[in-house]
Formats: C-alpha cells, structure tokens, sequence
C-alpha cells in the first residue's frame, strides 16, 4: 500500500536511529541502542518475510520492562539524563510498531529533537560536525519514506537521497546564520539538574591533607585565558577561587557546619564586596577566560578584581563566583590589580574568623607562640616561619605519608615532613593563627600552559594549588605561599614540570613529552580551534551581537534589521532556486544512452540508418539482417541496453559494465 513503510524506507530509519542514538552511550545507559536494534529488526523481518506484527499485549510488556530496567539503572528522577534516557526509550521502541509513513515522520522528528538534546552533554567541535551528519541522514531518511523502492540496494539511490538532503540543508544555512547573528539570546524556560556524572572534576569547597594531590592526577580542563595586553609571569598567575577559614583540626571549609545551614546562605549572598575595601594601586590586568562545566559555581580569577562583565557576583572575600552552578561553559571578561591594597581596616567578624583554632596541634601551637615571643614583631615571625620551610628538610611530594589523627598539622610539621601545597599551606595559615596573626586559606590554580598557536592559556586540574593570605597592619591582606619556600620550581615551572619525577604524575603525559612531542602540537592546535569555537559561537551573546551588528551597519536600527533579515530571506530563495535547477545546466544525458548512440552512429557509416521512431529491437533486427556475420553480437548488446532501460535497477552498475565490455567488442568487430 502507498502509505505504508518500505522495507527500503525502514532500513533508512535504522540508520538514522543509530546515528542519533550512538553519541548518547557515553553519557547514558548503553542498553538503549540494542533496544533500538531489537525493535527495527524485528520490524525489517516483519516486512521481508512477513513475521506476525507484536501484539498490544507484547508491546505493553515489552514497555513496562524497559520502565523497569531504567528506574534501576542508577539515575536520578527528575535530572536530565533521566529525561533523555526516557525519550531515547521511546525512540527505539518506536520502531518496533512503525507500519505507516506517519510513524517514520515521527521518528525523524524526535530524531531532530534528540540532535539538539545532545548539545546539552556535549558542545564541541566534533559534536557539532556529528550533528550536522545526522541531520543529512534524517533528513535523508525522511526522503527515503516518500520513495515507492522496495529494496534497499542500490548505491545511486543513496547517493541520490544524500543529495537531495545536502540541497535541503544548505537551502536553510543562510537562515540558520541570520536567526544566529540578529536574533537576542533567550534564557531557557526550563531547567533540569544535572547528574553528579556529568560534572567534570574540580575543586570541591573543602580541603584536607591529599584532596589537592588527587586532583592534580587529572589532566582534565579548567579553563581558559586569554589576555588583553602583555601576558604576566608564570609566578603572578594565582586564580582565586575560593577561602577557606574553618578549621577542625583535619579539614578546611569555608564554614563553620555547626552553624546552620540558611544562616550560612545568607553570609555568603550578603557578603558582596563594598567599594572600600580595595584601594586601586599598579597596573590593570584585563583578559577573559571561558570555564568549563564543573557542576559548581567557583570561578577563578586573579585576585582582587576591579569590574568584569558576566553571570557572576563578587564576594567580599576577593573571589568571584557565578549565579548558578557551571553546567554549560561561561564567558566571564575582568580587570584584576594584583598589586591593590585590599581591607586595611579588617572586620571584626572577618578578624574572628581568621583567628580560629580547634583545641588540637598543641605541639605546633606551642612552637608558634614561643617563636612568637622570640623574634618580637609579625615581620619577624614570618620570615622565621618561611625559613623554616626552607631549611628544615621539607619536601615536596604528590604522594606524601597518610595523617590519620585530627593533630594533623603536629604530624606533618613534626613527623613526615613530605607533603603537597594543601599541607604546607594549611600548617603555614595554623602557625601564623596561633601567634595571633589573622591567616586564611584560598584555594584555585596556579600558573597554566601557554598555547603560542592559539596566543591563551590552558589550566588543567593538576594546576590546582592552594596557598595563604595573612593580614598585616597597613597593608591589609598579602599574599603568601609556602609552598613556593620549599619548591620553587613549583611556582616558576608549573606543576607539570616540578612534578615530571613523580611516579603516577600524568604517567601516560609524560610518555607523549618525550617519545610524541608532535602529538602535543597537534593537541594544542586542535585546542586552539576549540577555543575559537567556544570564544565565538557557544559564547556568543547580546553583547557580542551588539558588536557584530555595529561592525555590519554601524548605527543599529531597527530598518537596518528588516533589512539584513530581507537579505537574508532572499539568499535562502535564491539558493533554493540554484538547487532546484533553474540556472543549473542541464542535465547529461544517462550513460546506457549515449553508448547506445555511439552504436547507432558505427553503424550508420557501414550504411544502415535508423529511422525516426524506430524501437532498439527493430533496428537492431534490421542490422543483423544486414550484417549477419555479426548478428550474434549486435542482439546480445540490444537486449543488455534494453534490460537497463525497462527493466527495475538493481543490478544497474553490472550491467552497465556488461553493456561497455559488449561495446568495446562489437566497435572491434564493425
């Protein structure tokens, strides 16, 4: 029956299916695309062989199993990769009762959908070309469920489909770039949270001994810069992200969690910074940086920041953090002044809780109060601590010895000695605290890799680092990093670098440095497009369209709009006119033809004419009766002509090759 879907057309939708459903198993059960398979199967046997269609009952059971199979798959109700492994459910069981050419549209539909669904997981470069090959194979499919074919084996048929999906899609590309450039960004009118699975990771707003460590096993992206002027030293780039004051003799947070929870909400939303806790001072530092999706709302930036453009808040702490949770990348501009002088008339409530100390540690608060009392001023003390580090065999290490009891600062300064950035500044902002000195800990990246192809820079997880600030009379908040004190390479070289000895250090990293040093430049030039990507199409916002337009028109107005979506209009129709033909040449003629004149002009020299009208087999007859010595030869080449023109193409390029090789012979011959 004509509405009904051929078995050409349901081996169209299959591939289509597999198409949209493939990237989709790396972020969601993979037991979905056999599903898929299963049920289109079951369907091309249904109309190959004519197997009984599944019952309503089948059906029924056949759902409610794959309900149950996704409610113990582990995800979490309402979040988005439950919603989409639920409409990818429906995708595939779609096709185990598709028999109307209603039900292939609405695959290819929830297809088109799911195309876009998937930006949600994924926003690169790669994804957006995969996208733009399953819309040509949807779009293809939706072509091959008009076609009356039967068979699903013919290469001209799906070159065919291909081309004319191409057409459709390039006929909406100046659209597609109209409605990008001129029409405002919308926020979303819905939200689903997303999985812990899909938040990449970063740093968390605790810190204990060896949390840092782990993360700098990770080689995943943070973020990255790039800098309006000169680009400043490896040894200035310190990115903020969070303080941490709350001590429990183990473990830093940022609050104390005795305290409860919306009185700790509200300290943190009404903590905006004022204007007078920084005085401006040095030179400016103005660069952008594009975060990556972290599940959390840090942000980091160099400390302090004067303005910046972007979701985001400023806490009075010097850090700044977005308005929601990271869940796709932000584009954040600032202007930092390293050098400004910030909150030299401290708080009480910021004194307080940069002063606090669990009852622990007594051996290091005993060593801190009696150094304290010896050198006699905080200058003093501090240069005392730092040379301490320096000179009283400290290392640094990726894999220092496990602390286990809550005196974890007594263990470490006393006892092992070997340790990671979080546990010399932890034990340096303790000793600082117990001599009276207000101290606290920030948490974010240092330093990062410089792409020269790409001119910005790449901080990655293993550039996480934690250092100190302590307050000093006059000066306000300065920065310290122990760390630095016993590795200076740390800071100088980058972590990738000081801890190139390491065993487990990017192990596999390593092996690339120094056996595939061009698998790297080939990285960081792939990296460089990436980032011209997300700089210029995901971050495309009001602002930028601002810019754009003012480059284009000038002045924006709303009759220069009318005007660009005019021209925009009229190069969709005028492309739609080129693919339909109208000033495309005409089409050559079909290959069998043009042998088939070549035939007819060989033997209208020898002195046989064929007549206007005349059929192939007559004129064919005609030249065998004049040519009998060749009789055999020319029936043989008519009836291979004819079998082309008359007869279904399924064995087409066959015999299209019989038919040259039969040419080729009877030219020898005549």
């Amino acid at each position: 029956m004509p509405n009904q879907i051929t078995y050409s057309g349901m081996w169209w939708l299959l591939i289509a299916q597999c198409m949209v459903m493939l990237p989709f198993a790396m972020h969601l059960p993979i037991w979905l695309i056999p599903v898929m398979l299963f049920s289109a199967g079951w369907r091309l046997r249904i109309l190959k062989v004519g197997v009984t269609p599944p019952s309503v009952l089948f059906k029924t059971l056949l759902l409610a199993l794959g309900l149950g199979v996704l409610l113990l798959s582990g995800l979490v109700f309402p979040s988005l990769d439950a919603m989409a492994a639920l409409l990818l459910l429906g995708f595939a069981f779609k096709a185990l009762e598709a028999a109307k050419r209603r039900d292939a549209l609405i695959i290819v539909f929830i297809g088109f959908f799911l195309v876009a669904l998937y930006f949600l997981y994924n926003q690169t470069i790669f994804a957006a070309l995969y996208s733009l090959a399953s819309l040509l194979i949807l779009v293809g499919a939706l072509i091959g469920n008009q076609q009356h074919v039967s068979e699903f084996n013919t290469a001209e048929q799906v070159r065919f489909n291909l081309r004319v999906a191409l057409q459709i899609l390039l006929q909406s590309l100046p659209l597609m770039l109209v409605i990008f450039l001129l029409m405002p960004r919308l926020p979303p009118l819905w939200s689903l949270p997303m999985t812990m699975g899909q938040a990449r990771t970063g740093i968390s707003d605790r810190m204990a001994p060896g949390e840092i460590g782990n993360l700098s096993q990770s080689s995943e992206l943070a973020f990255r810069v790039s800098f309006k002027n000169k680009r400043p030293t490896q040894q200035t780039l310190y990115w903020r992200g969070l303080v941490l004051n709350h001590f429990d003799g183990r473990e830093w947070r940022q609050f104390d969690e005795d305290l409860p929870m919306p009185y700790m909400r509200s300290r943190l939303e009404a903590s905006a910074l004022q204007d007078d806790q920084m005085t401006i001072q040095g030179e400016p530092i103005e660069y952008e940086a594009i975060y990556e999706p972290s599940g959390k709302p840090w942000l980091f930036t160099l400390s302090p920041v004067a303005h910046f453009e972007g979701t985001a808040l400023s806490i009075s702490d010097y850090r700044v953090m977005a308005s929601d949770p990271l869940q796709a990348p932000l584009l954040l501009k600032a202007t930092s002044y390293p050098d400004a002088l910030r909150e030299v008339r401290i708080k009480r409530s910021t004194l307080y809780s940069a002063l606090q100390l669990p009852k622990n540690n007594e051996r290091s608060r005993a060593l801190a109060q009696r150094w304290r009392k010896e050198v006699g001023s905080d200058k003093a003390y501090l240069e005392k601590v730092l040379h301490h580090y320096r000179e009283a065999q400290f290392f640094y290490t990726l894999n220092p010895p496990r602390l286990n009891s809550t005196n974890t600062i007594d263990e470490f300064l006393f006892d092992s000695r070997h340790g990671f950035c979080e546990h010399y500044a932890g034990s340096f902002v303790f000793l600082m605290r117990a001599a009276g000195i207000p101290a606290r800990i920030v948490v974010g990246y240092q330093g990062g890799e410089w792409n020269e192809r790409g001119n910005y820079l790449l901080v990655h997880q293993y550039d996480a680092h934690a250092w100190a600030e302590i307050w000093l009379p006059e000066k306000g908040w300065v920065q310290i990093d122990p760390t630095a004190a016993v590795a200076p390479e740390r800071v100088e070289k980058g972590a990738r670098e000081a801890l190139a000895s390491e065993q487990g250090f990017l192990s596999t990293q390593q092996f690339v440095d120094k056996h595939l040093p061009w698998l790297n430049g080939m990285a960081l030039r792939w990296d460089a497009m990436q980032y011209q990507w997300q700089r210029w199409v995901l971050n495309y916002d009001d602002s930028m369209r601002l810019q754009i337009l003012q480059r284009l028109m000038g002045e924006v107005s709303l009759q220069k709009i009318a005007f660009w979506l005019m021209g925009g209009v009229s190069a969709i129709f005028m492309i739609s006119l080129l693919s339909l033909g109208i000033w495309r040449k005409p089409k050559r003629e079909a290959l069998e033809h043009r042998i088939y004149q070549h035939f007819c002009a060989l033997l209208a020299k020898r002195g046989i004419q064929r007549e206007a009208g005349q059929v192939p087999s007559a004129f064919a007859q005609q030249a065998a009766q004049q040519l009998p010595h060749h009789a055999e030869a020319i029936y043989t080449f008519n009836r291979l002509y004819e079998a082309i023109c008359y007869q279904p193409p399924q064995h087409r390029t066959e015999q299209l090759k019989a038919l040259k090789q039969q040419w080729a012979n009877l030219r020898t011959q005549l």
